[in-house]
């Protein structure tokens, strides 16, 4: 579509940008706490089913793993931001690819609320177009903050399309197929299901090895 690469700098300047916005703190914080109360856990308790069978191979690639990602998605959160200045807008997100956009094609903005398996938790959604309705970009507000969609809304000054209901999210990418991100993809999900089955077999494979065993 056009867009370049973001500035390879970890942490822009503040004054390079008209506009600067860094995903909420209290995302940090969540992922953290997922960390702690997950993955530190899986790690404990598959070095625990190990011992017996000393099958340190498959335990430390799982961990080397596992702690890869964590290091990654860390990464990605200390270094993400959105800017905007007069010549266009960079957006270097959290799982999305980096990109920088010229500010003249943003042609406009829709705003929408959109739902996952409850109506009670929602979340606000923007998307940008150009001129000929490609999709540009797309920003959720429990990355980057109610307050972070307005700044961004008031700093491109465009024409703003409010959808008045809250939709779901699964209606809300089939009505904008191309703002879907490559993690709402099928494919996507058929990866990661497959992956945990993976996961699961093995665990029962271990542990069915092990009672043999004894």
């Amino acid at each position: 579509m056009g867009d370049l690469t973001a500035p390879t700098a970890a942490r822009p300047r503040a004054n390079a940008y008209d506009v600067v916005l860094r995903p909420r703190r209290s995302l940090v914080r969540s992922t953290i706490l997922s960390v702690v109360f997950s993955a530190v856990p899986l790690a404990v308790a598959l070095v625990w089913v190990s011992l017996p069978l000393r099958l340190w191979t498959f335990v430390a690639t799982v961990v080397i793993v596992t702690a890869v990602v964590v290091g990654i998605v860390f990464a990605r959160l200390a270094t993400a931001f959105i800017g905007i200045d007069a010549a266009g807008v960079t957006v270097r997100g959290v799982v999305t690819q980096n990109r920088r956009i010229a500010r003249d094609r943003v042609h406009s903005l829709v705003l929408a609320t959109t739902y996952g398996s409850t109506v009670e938790r929602t979340t606000r959604e923007l998307v940008a177009f150009d001129a000929a309705g490609s999709h540009l970009f797309r920003l959720r507000a429990d990355v980057w903050g109610d307050n972070g969609i307005d700044e961004v809304v008031e700093a491109l000054g465009v024409q703003v399309t409010d959808e008045p209901r809250p939709v779901s999210l699964r209606d809300f990418v089939r009505r904008y197929p191309a703002s879907r991100a490559w993690y709402e993809q099928r494919a996507a999900y058929v990866t990661v299901g497959a992956l945990a089955v993976v996961a699961v077999a093995g665990l029962l494979v271990v542990e069915t090895a092990g009672i043999i065993g004894s």
